[in-house]
């Protein structure tokens, strides 16, 4: 059956099974970014850049059945382009991503007349910037969700399986044992004050990951975040994340934090804004037995509000970054372990936003001997809503090195310095 079939089959099929005619509403994403970047080992020796295409496509339907019962379905694909019709991506390794459910669940509102609403299915996560975790805004995860809703206060009840280790190929076969699930389990709730003006999420979630019958690995994360704008010219973001819990299989226990302040501040009676932000991912102090080292819970990326429609910080360190998503993981080196400076002013003139941002980057902990200091990005960006119709955008960053950098490549009897890094895209959005 043609994927086509496919996707209108899931929607209408269903539809049968009630006695009135569904609502349905149809939309779609489409996007194009193009991405470059170059030096971004900071080695003047090497010669390394290049440039590719990321596309995402989606068709979605919400379809509302009545009785508070509602499906929605997201079908596309996303991802790297440029697949030659001749040779193959890049002659063979590189082929163009396929079509998928990208999303798809149903939601049961006000659970037998309660203020109670549950949601089975995948769905896509984001969860304070990208610090608590994220999956990256393109596939959703699976799991099931129980939420509560009012005026003054929200929560969100959750198990997803955000990874399925083993499963339905290996049944019957007697392999399928404790095979390392990534399950992610917690509750997030938002107090609402002045009227949605000012609000706090404590929280606590735990992702237990088994793979022997008597033990697991099962970081856990708790926190709380504010955000607000009490002044129509003012609003604030502030997040304070501790790690706990223990890794049985090591005895290691996780003790990482994260910090996050922001302000953004309205200049009255100008299309002028400005703001600061502080962003703080603590490194494993390699002295101790703890783990120190600060990972969100799905390792996805840190979006840093989107400011740039992209997650991460500027765009030069974005393309230091694996795959250029900022992954908040313990395996992508510039993007934990890190503190960030952050000042930037934006001027809205029209359907033209044009932004600047100097980035201080830093490691939160090095060993003794060792520099912290990671240099400086400047980065532009401008906007355009083209005729309130298309979206329009290009940004590009230098990160110059810092005496981190210079520290590793300079050393004496090297040919090399340590030279600065570009990294940057152009970008094209509409939804529909």
């Amino acid at each position: 059956m043609k994927k086509s079939n496919i996707f209108f089959a899931l929607i209408f099929i269903p539809a049968f099974l009630f006695a009135q005619t569904p609502e349905i509403k149809w939309g779609g994403l489409f996007y194009i970014y193009n991405f470059f970047h170059s030096n971004t080992d900071f080695i003047s020796t090497t010669d390394d850049g290049n440039t590719y295409m990321y596309i995402h496509g989606d068709f979605n339907a919400s379809v509302d059945f009545g009785k508070g019962v509602t499906a929605y379905l997201a079908i596309g694909a996303w991802g790297q382009h440029g697949m030659s019709p001749y040779y193959g991506g890049g002659l063979g390794e590189n082929i163009d991503p396929s079509v998928r459910i990208l999303q798809g669940y149903f939601t049961i509102n006000n659970l037998f007349d309660s203020p109670l609403s549950l949601r089975i299915g995948k769905e896509r996560l984001l969860y304070g910037d990208g610090a608590l975790m994220f999956d990256g805004g393109e596939d959703g995860a699976a799991g099931v969700k129980l939420m509560y809703k009012s005026k003054m206060f929200d929560a969100d009840l959750f198990y997803y399986r955000y990874a399925q280790m083993g499963g339905i190929a290996n049944v019957g076969t007697g392999s399928d044992v404790y095979p390392g699930n990534w399950n992610i389990i917690g509750i997030y709730p938002t107090f609402k004050f002045m009227d949605g003006k000012i609000n706090i999420s404590p929280y606590f979630i735990t992702r237990p990951v088994q793979t022997r019958k008597d033990s697991s690995n099962s970081p856990m994360w708790y926190g709380a975040r504010i955000t607000g704008s009490p002044l129509d010219m003012l609003s604030f973001t502030a997040q304070y994340v501790m790690m706990g819990g223990e890794n049985e299989n090591t005895g290691v226990k996780y003790k990482g934090t994260h910090l996050q302040l922001g302000i953004d501040f309205d200049v009255p009676d100008m299309p002028l804004s400005v703001g600061a932000a502080y962003v703080s991912n603590s490194g494993d102090d390699n002295t101790t037995q703890d783990n120190e080292l600060y990972e969100s819970v799905t390792n996805g990326p840190y979006t840093f509000g989107f400011y740039k429609d992209w997650p991460g910080f500027g765009p030069a360190h974005l393309m230091t970054t694996g795959y250029g998503f900022s992954g908040l993981a313990p395996h992508n080196l510039t993007v934990v372990n890190l503190n960030v400076i952050n000042g930037h002013a934006a001027l809205t003139l029209g359907d033209l936003l044009l932004r600047a941002d100097l980035f201080i980057y830093g490691r939160n902990w090095v060993p003794d001997g060792v520099e912290s200091a990671m240099g400086n990005e400047i980065a532009l960006m401008a906007k355009y809503n083209y005729k309130h119709e298309i979206t329009l955008g290009f940004t590009a960053g230098i990160w110059s090195p810092g005496d981190y950098q210079k520290q590793l490549i300079e050393f004496p009897g090297s040919p090399a310095k340590a030279e600065s890094a570009i990294g940057g895209y152009f970008w094209m959005a509409k939804a529909f």
